[in-house]
């Protein structure tokens, strides 16, 4: 069961953007994975938000509610912009090869990385009072290193949508001219 005006794809998406914000969220896997992988929290240490939004229900380490909400707005902004990008390209090209279906799920997720880490930028920028240059490096950089976890990432939220396949139109799912 789907929800109606929903495709398949976008949903598929959805809950796989979701899934990677909530991974991120937990606090052992984070730590685990900066602990072994320690220079991706270089870019990180210069103000440039780290991988893709968390989904967190309480604020990590000592950080406050403002730093909580941001984060949980940005990974709405992640997969409201992969969602849209995904609608657009099922609607658009209904009968899309299995490559074009994946590629689309490939760049939703970094359009969605951009788009959450450029709004991660403004609210950096805005935390250390920074004057017009800073803000509009902030959310350069935020957006540029958002859409670089989105191509790393990214071939997860592509599989998903090309498994999800693409729907038919439902005029050509009928036996004929008579219809049913």
């Amino acid at each position: 069961m789907r929800l109606p005006g929903i495709e398949r794809a976008a949903a598929a998406v959805a809950g796989v953007c979701l899934l990677l914000a909530l991974l991120l969220g937990l606090t052992p896997l984070r730590t685990a994975f900066t602990a072994h992988e320690g220079m991706t929290l270089v870019p990180s240490a210069l103000g440039v938000p780290f991988a893709l939004p968390a989904l967190r229900t309480v604020p990590f380490g000592s950080t406050g509610w403002t730093p909580l909400l941001c984060e949980d707005f940005a990974v709405a902004v992640l997969v409201a912009v992969a969602v849209v990008r995904v609608r657009r390209h099922v609607r658009r090209h209904r009968r899309a090869g299995r490559l074009r279906r994946l590629l689309a799920g490939w760049t939703a997720l970094i359009a969605g990385a951009a788009a959450a880490g450029a709004w991660r930028g403004m609210v950096t920028a805005r935390m250390v009072e920074s004057g017009p240059a800073g803000w509009v490096g902030y959310v350069v950089v935020g957006a540029a290193f958002g859409a670089v976890w989105g191509l790393v990432l990214g071939w997860l939220t592509g599989v998903a949508a090309l498994a999800a396949g693409s729907e038919q139109p439902r005029s050509a799912a009928g036996s004929g001219p008579g219809g049913d």
